[in-house]
């Protein structure tokens, strides 16, 4: 992946409870983060991905511009990612036709597959088998949002100050940032959050589908403070430290529940993407993010059930060169920002600052 660095950008990651943020720069042909950071929001700011208070996440974002009270930031450029329940990505299967056409082609097909109309959308397109030409069909990957999801992002990070120069899909910017470079295959790509796993197959580098589940790390900690009677600090020390082998088995079937809803989905992923293309690579590993995804055991349970690896990602190893520096950030913390840290490699990929 080609990633000149041609001028530094932000990746600002928001959710409805707080923002993460991140920005790389590259030194004497090395890239460390020049700095990072996650701020709370108020609550009622954004409700389930919908901005309610423009001028209040304003506010919020600013906060970005004197990060740390060390100085105001030169560039203002950055990258966001949107909510990914107010997004549609869809994989639709169209006749093969010239790619200077395809635009307006999808554009009367969107209605089929998206319950808006096209004029009330901004959407972007790529085709995944542009080398097989000799098949009568293509596949094109969707990803397209209401215009006033974006706009109102928009007119919130201007607000802060900042210019935004792209807004991409959460689980594509996470799949750069965990998928290691120049790896050819098709993976699943699970990312656990505070409230809800979301699984991605990834196949050359393009994320395909999505599919959320409503389970994430508040509920594991729920579960371990009412089975041992812990608090919320308590409940993280058992969880990322000694995992598993600190539960009775009591616990472990208390856990049974949430474990089998993260291991159901992850398999419906990988049996959907194996019977709708037959004929493609299967999926050959899943790789795990997300802060949760530090429970101790939960790649070794999985890949028990899944029967294929299943690994945290290495995003150190995947973005640094580790034999010449130790980057500014800890490897434990990469695994909360890999959302942020895929936002800001896609500004090696802007050639220009021409913005439409």
């Amino acid at each position: 992946m080609a990633n000149p660095f041609l001028f530094s950008v932000i990746g600002l990651d928001i959710s409805d409870e707080s923002f993460k943020y991140l920005r790389l720069d590259k030194h004497k042909d090395e890239q460390d983060v020049t700095f990072f950071g996650e701020e709370p929001l108020a609550k009622g700011i954004i409700d389930a991905g919908e901005i309610k208070d423009e001028v209040a996440l304003g506010e919020a974002l600013k906060r970005i511009q004197n990060f740390g009270g060390k100085k105001k930031l030169r560039d203002p450029y950055l990258i966001l990612s949107l909510p990914e329940e107010k997004g549609f990505l869809r994989l639709i299967r169209t006749q093969r036709i010239p790619l200077g056409e395809l635009r307006q082609a999808l554009e009367f097909q969107l209605e089929e597959h998206i319950p808006f109309p096209p004029a009330d959308l901004y959407f972007d397109y790529q085709v995944l088998d542009l080398a097989e030409r000799s098949r009568p069909t293509m596949d094109v990957v969707v990803t397209a949002y209401p215009k006033a999801t974006v706009e109102s992002y928009m007119n919130a990070v201007q607000k802060a100050g900042f210019l935004p120069l792209v807004f991409e899909l959460e689980s594509q910017a996470i799949a750069r940032a965990v998928v290691p470079r120049n790896t050819k295959g098709v993976f699943l790509v699970g990312d656990l959050g505070k409230t809800r796993t979301t699984f991605s197959i990834v196949s050359e580098g393009t994320v395909n589908f999505t599919s959320t589940v409503k389970v994430g790390g508040r509920d594991i900690d729920a579960i371990l403070m009412n089975a041992l009677q812990l608090t919320p600090e308590q409940a993280k020390e058992v969880k990322f430290g000694r995992g598993f082998d600190a539960m009775s088995e009591d616990i472990i079937k208390s856990l049974t529940p949430a474990l089998v809803a993260l291991k159901d989905e992850a398999d419906r992923q990988i049996g959907f993407w194996e019977r709708r293309y037959p004929e493609r690579d299967p999926v050959s590993r899943v790789y795990l993010c997300g802060g949760d995804a530090l429970l101790h055991g939960l790649p070794e349970f999985l890949a028990q059930e899944l029967r294929i690896p299943v690994e945290r990602a290495r995003i150190w190893e995947n973005i640094f060169n580790l034999e010449k520096q130790i980057p500014s950030i800890t490897a434990r913390e990469t695994m909360r920002y890999a959302t942020t840290f895929g936002l800001a490699l896609r500004g090696g990929d802007i050639v220009s600052l021409n913005i439409v």
